[in-house]
């Protein structure tokens, strides 16, 4: 991966221009095959595992205002429903994205409850303190974090929280990775580092927590042999390894692949502060 500012990609020179580039990537994504199984280092047993990490730091989301921020093709926004949500927004910047979610939400009865909308992060323009809940799974580093800091804070109510599950930047040996394999990602994205975190801390009482440390030996072990078997067994032995010692040393969590970021807002706070 390129080491950019995180406010602009690879010869992209306006916010317009970057919002193209990753319209087209998930417009395309959106209807992407499964890649070699040596190489699908997502299986869907870690999406659920993300989505169980941001669901338990979101509490429990019955009548909530719930915004999905950066939806994809909405299944995450009917599980927020399902939990309980009294509305879930949710947004996408791919127009594909935004055609399944809706189809999908129709089919299974969640129209009344669930509604989405193609925008960028940068420009979401919901009223001032309409949600309680904000939650978006790898999506701030895609994005201009400057203009969207301020844009969450707007849309949250005081007292809100956002939880966010990102990947991080120190970690030498996964930017190597990064650099080799560039047709996995856009060119426009950029993994967040922990000083990203000031731009955010201007708004919101900030927490991180480092995931995914020792397990990367597993992803190896895929990359090398093949065996989904191996890299099962493997990733959770060394789950339950890492997760004592990233306790006890703190420090060794911001070379995790991923971080839990929470933003709160401030109950004193009022919208459009």
């Amino acid at each position: 991966m390129r080491p950019e500012s995180s406010q602009a990609g690879a010869g992209v020179k306006s916010l317009a221009d970057r919002h193209l580039v990753e319209e087209s990537f998930h417009d395309q994504y959106a209807h992407h095959l499964p890649p070699p199984a040596r190489m699908d280092f997502y299986p869907e047993w870690m999406g659920d595992e993300h989505l169980q990490i941001l669901l338990k730091e979101a509490g429990p989301l019955s009548g909530k205002r719930v915004l999905d921020f950066g939806c994809g093709p909405g299944q995450t926004s009917r599980i927020y429903a399902e939990q309980g949500a009294a509305r879930v927004e949710g947004f996408d910047i791919s127009g594909e994205n935004i055609s399944i979610a809706v189809k999908n939400a129709k089919r299974d009865g969640f129209d009344d409850r669930v509604f989405f909308r193609r925008l960028a992060a940068e420009e979401i323009d919901y009223p001032d303190g309409s949600f309680d809940v904000v939650i978006g799974k790898a999506i701030l580093h895609h994005i201009d974090l400057k203009k969207t800091a301020a844009q969450l804070h707007r849309v949250m109510s005081p007292g809100g929280v956002a939880c966010f599950l990102e990947p991080l930047a120190h970690n030498p040996v996964l930017n190597l990775f990064r650099r080799f394999t560039p047709g996995r990602r856009t060119p426009t994205e950029k993994p967040l580092g922990i000083e990203d975190l000031a731009i955010f801390s201007r708004y919101f009482s900030v927490t991180y927590r480092g995931f995914y440390l020792f397990t990367l030996l597993s992803h190896f072990l895929l990359l090398v042999t093949g065996s989904r078997k191996l890299f099962a067994t493997s990733r959770a032995i060394l789950r339950r390894w890492e997760e004592p010692v990233l306790v006890r040393f703190p420090g060794l969590q911001k070379y995790c692949w991923s971080a839990l970021l929470v933003f709160r807002k401030p109950v004193s706070d009022q919208p459009g502060h």
